[in-house]
């Protein structure tokens, strides 16, 4: 019998206050989703156990609050992450122009060993409105990659978080855990099937 090998894997969830960073943590740890915004008091965290080829990789997924009277909490939380996931709003384009800002004050705090070639993960959030606005978005933004046309094809963009893993061989990054989830890219999620 072989001993599966264990990680804990670090992430941090951040954007603009309102993109829906508590409810894609839910929805992906508890499947469950809720239409009533109650805003995140400093960060809470849920943990997620996903087995990764044979490795059993325990998520220890940090949700963090968007508020800038916030971000001086930001040390405490980022210091050993693993991995950042930038969030923003497609039916707000300033949630997007912010990201940058959100990249840049991550790195300065968490001050990660290798800053050039830390980890993260952009996600278009609430891409099922109407009023989406994610073609204005993303003229300009070059320090990420639109999976959503290069690898599925326009209008089919991936259901769930599970999806990712699906396509790790595609998307895997030089990082130390060569896990599926730390990688560089733009997400836009449909909602999630409940």
């Amino acid at each position: 019998m072989t001993s599966r090998k264990k990680v804990l894997l670090k992430v941090i969830i951040l954007g603009d206050s309102g993109v829906g960073k508590t409810s894609l943590m839910n929805q992906y740890v508890n499947k469950k989703f809720s239409n009533q915004y109650k805003a995140t008091i400093g960060a809470d965290f849920l943990t997620k156990e996903v087995m990764v080829d044979d490795r059993l990789v325990t998520m220890q997924i940090w949700d963090t609050a968007g508020q800038e009277r916030f971000q001086s909490l930001g040390v405490a939380f980022y210091r050993g992450a693993d991995c950042c996931v930038l969030v923003f709003d497609v039916t707000a384009p300033n949630t997007f122009k912010t990201l940058d800002s959100w990249r840049d004050e991550f790195l300065i705090q968490a001050s990660p060993r290798d800053p050039e070639n830390f980890p993260f993960v952009v996600l278009g959030n609430k891409i099922d409105l109407e009023n989406r606005q994610v073609s204005a978005m993303l003229g300009g933004s070059g320090w990420f990659l639109v999976l959503e046309s290069l690898i599925l094809g326009q209008g089919h963009p991936l259901r769930s978080l599970r999806s990712l893993a699906m396509l790790a061989p595609c998307l895997t990054l030089k990082h130390p855990l060569q896990l599926c989830c730390c990688c560089q890219l733009l997400l836009l999620f449909e909602p999630f099937a409940l």
